[in-house]
């Protein structure tokens, strides 16, 4: 029995020791860190050792980790590739990215960057990007791996407008607003690859073809005014197959994102819905990057909303929400 109790003892020692070091790290810079027998810890993947592990998922949050760090900086840093990452071992992983990018003005001289991002649901998009910087002794401390720390509001998805004319809710962006803000692709890519894990490379994605933006802001005063909300209305066409509607790359279809910005905790979520809309019935669903697999649709989430709050025209002034990734 003393034997017994004292593997246990020093089982819980080995544990907390490394838990104490990926604290200590923030998850990030985990090579010298040994992994207990029996720990379900981080995973890490070396991108550059393995030089083909770069995958599409991980690569979209990274650049999406990108995407907060130029809006509350003001700059215009790209994604080059992965270096590495830790990812923890759930169906709801957290994601410790390390990656290089570049200035487009300066593209020779590479930056290094660390990216935290921890999904929130699996099977659509619900992930929040908590940690977004250069790469080096954090300016200041962070929980690294209690990414429920920032507190969504709570609110759902609209369903599709039946139109938009609406000028005080909508903005249409122009064909010049959006080759200058290339989120909203990110954003799409996002939802469509949380949608459907099976879509793991490139080519699905290059097919995809933006017709329609239009971008509708809300603040939501319920608690504090510290979170900016938008909702991106994306109509695209260039699947091929999709959960919901006809098949073939020629079909519009929708998809709708919202952008929570916590001023606090600076943290970005996104939750995104793929294919519903006002007046249209969809009778099955499928994966989108595979023909075998179909289940019968049981209809719209519930966490789908029936409508937005109006806003006032006063609310758009002063918030850059078309060029903050610049």
């Amino acid at each position: 029995m003393s034997l017994k109790i004292e593997d246990m003892e020093k089982f819980m020692k080995g544990q907390m020791e490394y838990w104490r070091q990926v604290d200590e790290s923030e998850g990030f810079d985990l090579e010298s860190v040994s992994v207990p027998q029996g720990t379900t810890g981080l995973l890490p993947f070396d991108c550059e050792r393995v030089k083909d592990h770069q995958p599409l998922l991980v690569r979209l949050y990274a650049r999406l980790g990108l995407h907060r760090y130029n809006i509350s900086k003001g700059t215009n840093f790209v994604f080059r590739h992965l270096k590495k990452y830790n990812q923890s071992m759930a169906c709801l992983s957290s994601y410790y990215i390390t990656l290089v990018a570049c200035d487009p003005a300066t593209p020779t001289s590479l930056v290094t960057f660390q990216v935290g991002v921890g999904e929130k649901a699996y099977g659509r998009l619900y992930v929040m990007c908590f940690c977004a910087r250069l790469q080096g002794p954090p300016k200041k401390p962070f929980t690294a791996l209690d990414v429920g720390a920032a507190v969504v509001d709570g609110g759902g998805l609209p369903l599709w407008p039946s139109d938009f004319s609406d000028r005080t809710r909508f903005h249409i962006l122009e064909e010049s607003e959006l080759q200058n803000n290339d989120w909203v692709r990110l954003y799409l890519e996002l939802a469509l690859c949380a949608n459907d894990r099976g879509i793991s490379d490139d080519s699905v994605l290059s097919q995809l073809h933006i017709l329609k933006v239009a971008i509708g802001l809300a603040e939501y005063w319920a608690q504090r005014v510290t979170k900016h909300s938008t909702f991106v209305y994306i109509t695209f066409k260039g699947l091929a197959r999709a959960r919901v509607g006809e098949l073939g790359e020629h079909v519009e279809r929708k998809v709708i994102v919202r952008r929570i910005i916590d001023m606090d905790s600076g943290c970005l979520t996104l939750q995104g819905g793929f294919g519903f809309s006002i007046g249209e019935e969809a009778h099955e669903q499928r994966p989108m990057s595979r023909p075998e697999g179909e289940w019968p649709l049981t209809g719209p989430p519930t966490w789908l909303s029936e409508d937005v709050p109006p806003i006032q025209k006063s609310d758009l002034e002063g918030i850059r929400f078309l060029d903050w990734s610049k």
